[in-house]
């Protein structure tokens, strides 16, 4: 695992709000350097552009904002974004060429094309190099950033120009596929399937060419992060925001499917995702847009970036733009909101930055009085052992996405994986999510009594022998939703979800759970039916441990447990056997003779984070 970052991150220089920060004892801040525009077309930098021409590079105003950011605090430890997207004059330049250079919209045409890499790569080198000799005292780690929104995400991945056509063509020949095009937009969203599949056999080339552009992404950070690492001290380390396999739509358009290759990649110290856009209002659960137990096999650090509204930030981007999005509502839900995100945090031992965006966010003395706090226990208790104690797993697999034919209901795509969270996000139960390739690798398999499989339609020869060998046995109860092994990986055929669901998908009504041998099979055909009461009786019967019987988000390891609500009620809280609550550590109260069972009266909207014992 690598480090854990206890941080703080505005696009705007916030520096009043730093030095509050500074002042509860925060050491980090992540700052962006940058020379391209954000998604409204406004500068992401309040400085000037460090990228000014071809080999030309204002890195005083780089080292500007390192010195105004030393100001706050002389040994303050930095987190340095790298603005990879090309500055607008790169794009202008790329179009003398009859190709498309902005690798903000497009990402994955400029990823192919030399006309863009070359310069970038130039870039990359000299700005390291640059930071590297003036300022290795201060940076303790880098964010390679890039694409839409700096997420590596490709908003127009549908379209092509020559060089990335050129470039799936030589792809095709090293994969040892025909001779093949680039299929056209029109062919992305011809679904064969319930007006939402794509069919593997008549549309191979739309999966062909879906897997070439997710690949080109997920080795092209590997190869920018393999060549950051070249460059710079051995002890620093590389983050890149990647992977949103859980709440993303349109996720193959997207391009974070090779997410597993970037996991693994040996360059990279840390993932990092927003908190869920799903599922941030008070009484929702939040969690990583990615899959927290893939991240944590890989040995990575997840940086959870919070940059959830305030209902102080500054809705005001320009004189003339406004950025008005779904917000916490008052101080109170404030105030429970980051102890939920924190207490998420804290119990997966992930890093997390509180991020402020374009200011406004962090106002009120309260709050920076639970920031002391938490970084206190964060500082004392990030890094203790831990180990599992969830009963239940989500298992998404990413190559699912790849038959979501384009231009579908956003609505439906986010009724499997996302939604399917969202729902057990209030049933009571700590659990975990995984890629479907880490099964073999779930340190505590053995004591997963309850399965979610959230997108199972392609299962191949392959998968099915995974399954049947780590997940399909010990009276486990396995929820398959819509239609699973509907595809073997080459065409569809209803007749093959019998063998996962125990009877013919035709005939099912409802929510069904059939005994198989060994194991048992809950089926729904509409994840849109599915209820959080529908997910906890399943868990109750297949013996996992329920927390609460209210509809609430519980998070839990062997050391600590926090519930999250939003608004007044009684929580009566009940450990597994052998735990015990301790100390509540916002309020600090703790528990005599160290009780299994509490009950806890709340005012409103609250989050309660409790140290736990172990008999």
């Amino acid at each position: 695992m690598s480090r854990h970052y206890f941080a703080y991150r505005s696009f705007n220089p916030e520096f009043e709000t730093m030095k509050r920060f500074v002042d509860i004892g925060l050491d980090t801040i992540c700052f962006f350097p940058g020379h391209s525009n954000n998604s409204m077309g406004l500068p992401y930098a309040k400085y000037p552009p460090t990228w000014c021409w071809y080999g030309k590079y204002n890195f005083e105003s780089l080292d500007q904002q390192i010195s105004d950011l030393k100001k706050i605090k002389e040994d303050i430890k930095l987190i340095c974004m790298i603005d990879l997207n090309c500055p607008e004059w790169l794009a202008r330049r790329m179009s003398l060429y009859r190709e498309t250079g902005d690798s903000f919209t497009h990402l994955t045409d400029s990823l192919a094309n030399i006309h863009w890499k070359e310069p970038t790569m130039e870039y990359l080198a000299a700005f390291l190099e640059h930071t590297e000799k003036y300022h290795a005292d201060s940076i303790t780690a880098y964010v390679i950033a890039c694409g839409h929104t700096d997420e590596w995400f490709d908003h127009n991945n549908d379209l092509c120009g020559l060089p990335k056509a050129l470039k799936y063509v030589e792809w095709r020949e090293k994969k040892g596929l025909p001779y093949g095009e680039p299929p056209s937009a029109l062919r992305l969203c011809k679904a064969a399937y319930d007006g939402f599949l794509l069919d593997p056999e008549k549309s191979s080339d739309v999966f062909d060419y879906r897997k070439f552009c997710n690949e080109l992404v997920g080795d092209s950070i590997c190869e920018f992060a393999a060549e950051t690492r070249k460059r710079i001290r051995k002890e620093v380390e590389i983050g890149v925001f990647y992977g949103y396999v859980v709440d993303r739509k349109e996720a193959a358009e997207s391009t974070h499917l090779d997410y597993e290759k970037v996991a693994n990649c040996p360059d990279i110290d840390f993932m990092i995702s927003p908190g869920s856009y799903d599922d941030r209002d008070m009484g929702g659960g939040s969690g990583w847009q990615s899959c927290a137990g893939t991240e944590k096999l890989a040995g990575k650090t997840h940086m959870h970036e919070c940059d959830q509204r305030t209902h102080t930030y500054n809705h005001s981007l320009s004189p003339y733009v406004s950025f008005n999005v779904p917000s916490w509502k008052n101080h109170e839900e404030d105030l429970a909101g980051i102890k939920r995100e924190f207490a998420l945090a804290l119990i997966n031992q992930s890093s997390l930055w509180w991020f402020d965006m374009w200011g406004g966010f962090y106002q009120e003395q309260e709050l920076f009085d639970y920031f002391a706090k938490m970084k206190q226990i964060y500082t004392e208790k990030v890094e203790l052992p831990v180990s599992p104690v969830e009963e239940t797993i989500m298992v998404v697999d990413p190559d699912a996405s790849y038959y979501i034919a384009h231009g579908t209901d956003w609505k439906r795509q986010g009724l499997f994986a996302c939604s399917t969270r969202i729902k057990l996000n209030r049933t009571g139960m700590p659990f975990e999510c995984y890629c479907l390739d880490d099964i073999p690798k779930i340190p505590n398999l053995d004591n997963i009594k309850f399965v979610v499989m959230a997108c199972p339609w392609e299962i191949t020869p392959e998968k099915e022998e995974l399954l049947r060998k780590y997940l399909l046995k010990d009276n486990r109860i396995v929820l398959w939703l819509y239609a699973p092994g509907l595809s073997d990986g080459k065409t569809l055929d209803e007749s093959r979800c019998e063998k996962w669901i125990g009877k013919a998908l035709s005939s099912t009504a409802g929510l069904e759970l059939n005994d198989m041998p060994g194991w048992r099979s809950a089926f729904i055909r509409n994840p849109a039916d599915l209820t959080s009461e529908d997910l906890k009786t399943l868990a109750v019967k297949a013996g996992v441990h329920i927390y609460t019987d209210a509809a609430l988000p519980v998070y839990a390891n062997s050391r600590f447990m926090a519930v999250h609500c939003k608004d007044k009620q009684e929580l009566r809280l009940t450990l597994p056997e052998g735990f015990s609550f301790g100390k509540e550590l916002y309020s600090g109260k703790e528990f005599e003779g160290h009780p299994n069972h509490i009950v806890w009266q709340t005012d409103g909207p609250e989050s309660l984070l409790f140290e736990l014992k172990q008999d």
